[in-house]
């Protein structure tokens, strides 16, 4: 930030009446005590006249393989089979909301590794379902691995526990999800 101010031939003052922020803030960035977020960055190198550039890459925790092997630990540690799928759940959901914040090509990178089985067949299907879904609302083939008989679920594995809902999640399910074995009604993937 020091370097952009200094190309502006800015002070800190200057710079920070400009972008319309309290000075301190531009002094915090430069002096590394404070991290600004990607708007903020933004305004302070606009208002130096210069433009901000960001390419994001997908971090590689958020790959296939690397959220299988989360859900294999969350499976493996917890004690509480409750406990233990929703915070799965929160994993795959999270996992899904980075597919969609992703470019085709980067969102491609996350998936293209076929992940290791997790060591419980349902949330093998569910991850294989979750980037089945993910393609298809790209318009992409799904990856090979989607494929593989040990990423489906036979019967039919209702997520809810709600005998009372699992007609309407059967009705209401994604085809990916349904394929797979998973049902799940898409109202309940809402990010948690």
């Amino acid at each position: 930030m020091r370097e952009v101010r200094r190309l502006a031939n800015l002070t800190q003052r200057d710079l920070a009446r400009l972008a319309r922020v309290p000075q301190p803030t531009v002094s915090a960035i430069e002096s590394a005590q404070r991290e600004p977020s990607l708007s903020l960055l933004s305004s302070l190198v606009e208002a130096a006249g210069l433009s901000l550039h960001v390419t994001v890459t997908p971090p590689a925790r958020w790959s296939a393989v690397m959220v299988a092997r989360h859900l294999a630990e969350i499976l493996r540690e917890s004690k509480d089979p409750r406990r233990s799928a929703d915070s799965a759940l929160r994993t795959v959901l999270s996992f899904r909301d980075v597919l969609q914040g992703m470019s085709d090509l980067d969102g491609r990178r996350l998936v293209d590794d076929p992940p290791t089985l997790v060591g419980d067949s349902r949330w093998d299907a569910f991850l294989a379902a979750t980037v089945e879904h993910e393609c298809a609302r790209r318009d992409q083939p799904p990856p090979r691995w989607v494929n593989s008989p040990a990423r489906f679920v036979k019967p039919f594995w209702h997520v809810s526990n709600n005998p009372d809902l699992h007609q309407w999640e059967f009705e209401s399910a994604p085809a990916a999800f349904l394929r797979h074995g998973v049902v799940v009604a898409a109202v309940e993937m809402a990010s948690v």
